[in-house]
């Protein structure tokens, strides 16, 4: 089958560029051409979804919330050529394609402009599955404000969302709740990351992986301390802090490479958080989000949230002492994965029937 998907797949974000890519790998492997559809167009952004007061803005600064301008060219570059792996169409020949997929990632955050638009819902689309779609920080208010949204949504005949305030929100919107699928992150193997990364020696002696959007003073002074006592370099990747011992630019794939070789990470990021665990490794995730909160609870992690006012000992000991158990944990990711697979197969073959 030929099958479309709208995701945010061509941005300097991780997390948006490898769950899209695992969704790629994921159905390809059953057999599926796949093909992604451009989602920066301008005509295309001019939606009826928008209001007008927002569309000169929305215009000017497309998916402004994705393509932050203070990540520089640098980081643009590291991403293009990982980029080059998606087959792209334009939103025109969505229409051509046998089945397409809204999803995964919070394609329906529409407290974002860009996601406020008429692709991200299946607009004029027949034959549509939404998979592990998300809000983000939107509520139910934020959503309802768009009829045109809430009514595309209700035509969607399989929903599956990737948390609890996203289904929430479905379920009163559409009067039928969702199930709650994982990321696709989750959905691949992790060597399939590692295998197509570009390795890179980030620094010869062990490291702690910082990923994160900002590091207040507070706990950068905490950072510093664990990294000195245990004889650490620092590594912050995508991110420039100029404490850290290396800064480093790199594309998503490389990335994948570089947090499997960290001896701890702290990140503020859902994905960051994610690929933590799939690389099985002792990690501290201060909060940043009910996505990645409802993700933990869910792993039997929720020891691993920490919030900012967190103790040098208490980080230490959640870090060296309280190891996670990963037999355990990806006992849990299996079943999530196996059940998520069932689901999102089920789903396509109704429309190859």
């Amino acid at each position: 089958m030929k099958i479309g998907v709208v995701t945010v797949h061509d941005s300097n974000n991780y997390g948006s560029f490898l769950q899209a890519y695992a969704l790629k790998v994921v159905l390809e492997g059953y057999g599926h051409e796949v093909y992604f559809s451009r989602t920066r167009d301008k005509k295309l952004l001019k939606s009826i979804f928008v209001p007008k007061i927002l569309q000169k803005k929305l215009l000017k600064h497309p998916i402004q919330v994705i393509s932050d301008r203070k990540i520089g060219k640098e980081k643009r570059r590291a991403f293009l050529k990982d980029q080059e792996v998606f087959n792209e169409i334009d939103a025109e020949d969505l229409k051509k394609m046998d089945v397409v997929i809204l999803g995964s990632d919070e394609i329906w955050n529409t407290q974002v402009p860009a996601f406020q638009t008429g692709i991200f819902y299946g607009a004029g689309l027949e034959k549509l599955i939404a998979y592990a779609v998300s809000v983000g920080r939107a509520e139910k208010e934020d959503i309802f404000l768009y009829e045109e949204i809430v009514r595309n949504i209700r035509r969607i005949p399989d929903i599956m969302v990737r948390d609890m305030q996203t289904q929430k929100i479905v379920e009163d919107i559409t009067g039928e709740r969702s199930e709650i699928v994982c990321d696709p992150t989750f959905l691949v193997d992790p060597s399939v990351f590692k295998a197509e990364s570009r390795k890179r020696a980030v620094c010869d002696s062990a490291y702690l992986l910082i990923y994160s959007y900002s590091i207040g003073e507070e706990l950068k002074l905490k950072v510093k301390k664990f990294a000195e006592e245990n004889n650490l370099k620092i590594v912050s990747a995508c991110f420039k802090y100029q404490w850290a011992d290396y800064n480093v630019m790199c594309g998503p794939l490389e990335f994948c490479e570089i947090i499997a070789k960290a001896s701890y990470v702290i990140t503020t990021t859902f994905h960051g958080t994610i690929f933590s665990v799939l690389n099985e490794k002792q990690f501290i995730s201060f909060p940043a989000s009910i996505k990645t909160d409802d993700l933990l609870l869910r792993l039997g992690l929720q020891d691993r949230i920490m919030n900012f006012e967190v103790s040098d000992q208490e980080m230490s000991n959640c870090l060296k002492q309280n190891r996670i158990d990963y037999a355990k944990v990806n006992k849990v990711i299996a079943d999530f994965r196996d059940a998520s697979l069932m689901l999102l197969q089920n789903s396509i073959q109704k429309y190859g029937e």
